[in-house]
């Protein structure tokens, strides 16, 4: 029988009460930037899989098979953080809270008291990007506006895993918070984002890490736009004056 849901377990790390840091890719793919970015910078060792399978049948070649997501989970025993990253979230709500409930009960298993997220804010007005927060314990509440986290006081949501996680471990007795970063484009990575994400992440977790080459990276892209921008101009500009004229069919 396929078992939707298996945890495969390379080795049991030694943790004293860990915190567990959880991202899934979003808007920007900013949680899983940070997430990857950490656990890179940190040598964190893989120790646990969950294989999940999507909600699609992928072939070549003729040959079909399911499409196995991999969660995989890390360690740092030095820091005493578990990081979990997942390639993709699940297609369905209904997965999505049952993959959050097993990642809880792992959590749980390891000793594990917070847990944090990350997600993203989108805005369109911003210079520097600022960093939200939300929450589920009230006494998290002074320790995120130290370190400059501002809280949103308005209603609203976070969709996906990144946003549910927390949630879902609220009831399993674990503290949660989820810090979202300004972001413009959606589908463009946002590496500033993810730099100012993992900067209070940082703080807060009392971490020493580099971000520099985020800001690195950002720039990278930025010059990819514009040289794409640039082309696109460049095509415009040699179009017959009635090619340039627009109409709605």
């Amino acid at each position: 029988m396929l078992n939707l849901m298996e945890v495969h377990y390379i080795d049991k790390p030694s943790l004293r009460k860990p915190t567990m840091i959880a991202a899934w890719p979003g808007m920007g793919y900013l949680a899983k930037i940070s997430a990857d970015y950490l656990r890179r910078r940190l040598k964190a060792k893989l120790f646990a899989e969950i294989t999940y399978y999507h909600n699609v049948l992928i072939y070549n070649g003729g040959k079909a098979e399911l499409a196995p997501l991999r969660h995989k989970l890390y360690a740092c025993p030095e820091k005493d953080l578990v990081i979990c990253v997942g390639d993709a979230q699940p297609s369905i709500p209904e997965e999505s809270i049952r993959l959050a409930e097993r990642i809880a009960d792992i959590a749980k298993e390891l000793g594990v008291d917070m847990i944090y997220t990350m997600a993203a804010y989108p805005n369109d007005l911003y210079d520097e990007p600022q960093v939200y927060g939300i929450y589920t314990d009230e006494t998290l509440r002074p320790v995120l506006e130290k370190v400059g986290v501002k809280l949103i006081e308005s209603e609203g949501a976070v969709n996906g895993l990144n946003g549910v996680m927390i949630g879902v471990a609220k009831l399993r007795g674990i503290k949660g918070v989820c810090l979202m970063g300004d972001i413009t484009y959606a589908n463009v990575p946002q590496h500033l984002s993810s730099k100012a994400v993992l900067e209070k992440l940082s703080r807060l977790l009392d971490l020493d890490i580099d971000t520099e080459q985020l800001s690195v990276r950002a720039k990278k892209i930025d010059a990819s736009i514009k040289r794409r921008l640039d082309i696109y101009e460049e095509d415009e500009d040699v179009l017959p004056e009635e090619k340039k004229l627009g109409y709605i069919s």
